[in-house]
């Protein structure tokens, strides 16, 4: 009986393991958000399992969305080509709400895989979201591998970042990576261009904050906390300016105000977290980081904060939530608004 699976990452652990021990099955669910890991290890069961020499014969693509019932059957039915498997994909389908004829013949197709078939459900711009109400669940758990690859935690990411760096034939320290991952993100997919980016930069044989500045792609949280700085320091036009850019670089601007409201509640939580003296650890817990740069970067933003002002601009966000929902508003110049209302709350404070 296969081991039981307790957790998201236990599936991934299983397909690791299937690879490592030359075990692979008959069926694997493979999703998440981590881009970089679902296309490597899909990379490494067709390396696994389909002869090169006769990978036409042997190797299928599916999309989801046009996968008729004949087709799926066609090609498991199908024996090999001089080889001793053969690797089908399907991409974007949804085996838990797939189409009408679909759901009524699935269970018996998966239930009776031929050993020689190696069947993958890839999961790329949907989202892997099992039903374990169903009774499908239950069966491809017991016979297949859910494998859901979410974005790693900092203590991962960072030797995996200082192994691209080091063939990149540069050095980089664990402060240096942390402020990597702040700036950039935790995305594999989007930090292998930055590292390379970063790396091409530096002029010796390490990776400095000056390098990832020059030419690294911030990402939003980043543009958050540099707004938030702006206003904070009483450069309104510095903020705006920020927008404009976000804006300009089609990010719209409901979101550009869910990223302020939320970056305040944080600001607001490290406040409080400080206020009742709690340790770092307690702060990347309430904070929902793991990293310790992170933490004390909104720690040292919290502290030139008032607290009435941080309860007061939550309320403005609300306020431009609704404002930005009604029917006809310049979404834009709300969001304007309220950046010049939390300036002049802050300058009105300091008085």
């Amino acid at each position: 009986m296969p081991p039981k699976k307790s957790s998201k990452s236990d599936g991934a652990q299983r397909l690791k393991q299937d690879l490592k021990n030359n075990t692979i099955g008959s069926l694997y669910l493979i999703g998440g958000e981590e881009s970089y890991l679902k296309q490597h290890y899909l990379n490494e069961l067709e390396k696994a399992v389909v002869d090169d020499m006769f990978r036409d014969f042997n190797y299928e693509v599916f999309e989801g969305v046009s996968l008729t019932v004949e087709q799926l059957t066609t090609a498991i039915d199908s024996y090999p080509a001089m080889a001793e498997r053969r690797m089908i994909v399907v991409k974007d389908l949804d085996v838990f709400k797939p189409t009408t004829a679909l759901k009524e013949e699935l269970p018996g197709i998966l239930n009776d895989l031929p050993d020689y078939v190696c069947l993958i459900f890839y999961y790329d711009t949907i989202s892997l979201k099992p039903d374990k109400r169903t009774k499908l669940y239950a069966s491809i758990n017991k016979m297949g591998c859910i494998a859901d690859f979410s974005q790693l935690e900092r203590h991962d990411l960072i030797p995996w970042v200082k192994r691209r760096v080091r063939d990149a034939g540069k050095h980089i320290d664990n402060d240096t990576c942390d402020y990597l991952l702040f700036i950039c993100g935790t995305s594999m997919t989007n930090l292998i261009p930055e590292i390379e980016k970063a790396c091409a930069h530096s002029a010796t044989d390490s990776v400095q904050r000056s390098d990832i500045d020059a030419v690294c792609t911030k990402v939003l949280d980043a543009v958050t906390f540099d707004l938030t700085d702006a206003i904070t320091a009483q450069r309104f036009d510095r903020a705006l300016r920020l927008v404009n850019d976000l804006i300009a670089q089609k990010n719209e601007p409901i979101v550009l105000l869910a990223a302020i409201a939320r970056h305040v509640q944080r600001l607001y939580a490290a406040k409080l977290a400080m206020e009742a003296h709690v340790s770092e650890k307690e702060l990347m817990e309430l904070l929902g980081s793991k990293s310790p740069y992170y933490a004390r970067k909104m720690r040292d933003s919290a502290v030139q904060l008032q607290t009435k002002w941080l309860r007061k601009t939550l309320l403005l966000c609300g306020q431009s939530d609704v404002s930005m929902k009604s029917s006809g508003s310049d979404r834009q110049k709300v969001l304007e608004l309220l950046l010049l209302q939390m300036a002049t709350d802050l300058g009105e404070g300091k008085q």
